[in-house]
């Protein structure tokens, strides 16, 4: 059975006789080319880069795949950085670029000093160096409002390099399965095996930190930051929760006010799209754009409605989501309500522009843009909605099957690690409050009560407004989103005449005594100033949300596997030998263990066998396994595919011009 890279060979040019380590690219045969500059660069794709090579190859010639092939690997190099790096690659990279920044901004400090400069001179300097090295990596750069010694320490840290090349490794390696044709609903549906794997990898370190972190208040109440994201808007299941009321009431409220609820889908014209919807061959008018670059074609879109509705004093509000077709594209899926009287317009506009590009091209006029009315006889805005929440939180409730017969419980995690990657946001809502003010609000219960009444009674903010956050309190905690929408002021409220609003303010440095001329503000890790969320302004009174006051620490670990503290198994009379050397004869015979040592060894494997680190370990191995198994079955699946014999007009030997023989 032909491979693919066996079958390329047939296409081409011959090069230059003689051994090809002695050649240069350009006297080489096509056929070594390929194999130095492709195949044999990226084994992990060799296969895969052959095949594509071979399908262009076959319809425009062995120029248009050799320049397809440079093409796709091209961006598979940024300046010094290969994106195929595994993570620990990637660690290392970065800390290589942070250090030899470093040693440059130590270099300009002690040119600045030979020649009477300033630091701040070394600094200008330093940085425009490092923002070099930023470039050639076409990483996005510290803002460049930030003052230079808060851009400098950015680029001279390891972690700020990490992140971003993690996130630039993720996107161009995902943007290469799409472009060799796996990710489709027939492979790798909405985002590529691969990145599926090194999100869970990425959310198994995640935990694993979160595990090892513990957070302690003022009272000594201490947990673990998994503990506390499972308590907040981290757990899917709180989001999802979250969503859903937020929805359903916004509907209630709109209904009070006779408004007309409408389910609007956009799309992206075809040149977005690298795969067909029902065939899964390749899309001959896809213009390699990124899933990125349809979110930003998208959101222009949608400016330019809003913009154009504005004009006409016509306001709409409801919720926004992004989620993915199966090739990875994205596409919004929009429940909005207006008007009765406005709603007609709004289509007409929303029409107009969501076809002001390519409305020519084939299904532009039935797929680019759908406007649905709300059919209360079948189901409320809240059933619309609910599927494409539960598919882009965690697959529960509503609906166990997506629109391509997958189970919802396999598609969500794969349409989470597609938003991840690709920095896509999947909810937004449009025209109505602030919901970091009812989350604010929900943080004072009951259990708070007598902080926030004696907080009234040292500010004394006047009885209308104690009675009128009192409102705003019951309302919140009672989850009523409608009656804390109408408090608000109803939809379609500017923000800023909203009676509530969050307040942040520097937070304010009291862990040591300052200098007389040192401000008092508490800075970060860049030595930048924070600010954070003390409360909030209730028609401008303060009112403090935030009672606990929180200091991080390692995890304390007693088990006896601590490899962090003395000693390999945390101390004890066996810790520290009073001597490194045994003369005596060993003694082999094997020896039962009493039972007082067999108990703690015992003790010890299943301390070990619980552990998180154990879990995360067995979980990640089992996930390796399963994509490899699945990724083997695609290969062969493939190859299979590959070898059906080619139709007779593909048969015709390639003409090739006088000048590239």
């Amino acid at each position: 059975m032909t491979s693919a890279i066996e079958q390329t060979r047939a296409f081409g040019a011959p090069g230059k006789p003689g051994p090809r380590d002695q050649l240069k690219i350009s006297e080489m045969s096509c056929v070594q080319m390929r194999d130095v500059l492709y195949f044999e660069r990226y084994p992990a794709y060799a296969e895969q880069l052959a095949k594509a090579f071979l399908v262009v190859a076959r319809r425009d010639g062995n120029a248009a795949g050799n320049q397809y092939l440079a093409r796709v690997c091209k961006r598979l190099h940024v300046g010094p950085f290969r994106v195929t790096h595994d993570d620990e690659g990637i660690c290392n990279h970065a800390e290589a670029q942070a250090m030899a920044i470093k040693r440059q901004h130590d270099e300009q400090v002690g040119a600045a000093n030979r020649n009477g400069g300033s630091e701040l001179d070394a600094a200008e300097a330093a940085l425009a160096l490092g923002l070099e090295r930023v470039e050639k990596h076409e990483i996005d750069p510290p803002d460049g409002k930030l003052p230079i010694r808060v851009q400098l320490a950015r680029l001279e840290d390891a972690k700020w390099w990490r992140r971003k090349l993690r996130v630039l490794a993720g996107r161009r390696l995902e943007q290469l399965e799409r472009e060799l044709g796996n990710v489709h609903h027939r492979a790798g549906i909405y985002c590529s095996n691969t990145t599926v794997a090194r999100r869970a990898s990425q959310k198994l370190r995640n935990h694993a930190m979160l595990d090892a972190i513990e957070a302690i208040n003022q009272h000594g109440q201490n947990y673990t930051l998994a503990e506390l994201s499972e308590l907040g808007l981290a757990n899917p299941d709180n989001r999802r929760a979250e969503l859903m009321l937020r929805i359903r009431e916004t509907e209630a409220e709109a209904r009070r006010l006779g408004h007309v609820g409408v389910f609007y889908t956009l799309t992206c014209p075809s040149r977005f799209h690298p795969i067909r919807a029902k065939s899964c061959t390749r899309n001959p008018n896809y213009e390699h754009n990124t899933p990125r670059d349809g979110q930003h074609y998208l959101t222009g879109v949608w400016a330019r409605i809003r913009a154009a509705l504005a004009r006409e004093g016509i306001g709409i509000y409801g919720v926004r989501v992004a989620e993915p077709h199966h090739d990875g594209t994205p596409h919004w899926h929009m429940l909005m309500w207006a008007h009765a009287d406005h709603v007609e317009r709004v289509n007409e506009v929303m029409a107009e522009y969501a076809l002001a590009d390519t409305p020519d091209e084939p299904g532009a006029q039935k797929n680019r843009f759908q406007a649905k009315f709300i059919d209360y006889s079948r189901g409320t805005a809240a059933g619309y909605v609910a599927k494409y929440v539960s598919k882009n939180i965690n697959g529960q409730q509503f609906v166990d099957l997506d629109e391509y017969g997958r189970e919802m419980a396999s598609s969500a995690p794969r349409v989470e690690a597609w938003a991840a990657v690709w920095g896509i946001r999947q909810f937004q809502f449009v025209g109505l409050p602030s919901v970091t003010v009812w989350r604010e609000v929900r943080r004072m219960t009951e259990q708070q009560a007598e902080q926030l009444a004696a907080w009234e009674a040292a500010t004394n903010p006047g009885r209308s407004i104690i009675e009128f956050m009192n409102k705003v309190r019951t309302a919140c905690n009672a989850g009523a989103w409608d009656q804390f929408l109408r408090l608000m002021g109803g939809p379609l409220t500017p923000r800023k005449d909203q009676p509530i609003k969050p307040w942040r303010e520097w937070r304010m440095d009291t862990s040591r005594e300052l200098q007389a001329d040192e401000a008092p503000f508490a800075r970060g890790g860049y030595g930048e100033r924070v600010e954070i969320t003390y409360g909030l302004l209730v028609k401008g009174a303060e009112y403090l949300t935030r009672f606990y006051s929180w200091t991080m620490r390692q995890k304390s670990r007693n088990s006896a596997y601590d490899f962090s503290q003395k000693g390999s198994y945390g101390g004890g009379a066996a810790d520290d030998p009073w001597t490194c050397v045994n003369n005596c004869t060993p003694d082999v015979t094997p020896r039962a263990a009493d039972p007082h040592t067999d108990a703690l060894q015992a003790k010890r494997y299943r301390e070990w066998i619980n552990s998180t680190e154990y879990r995360a370990e067995q979980e990640l191995a089992q996930i390796e396994h399963e994509e490899t198994q699945q990724a083997l079955a695609d290969l062969e699946r493939r190859h299979r595919e590959s070898i059906q014999p080619p139709p007779a007009w593909q048969r015709t030997p390639e003409y090739l011009p006088p000048e590239l023989r």
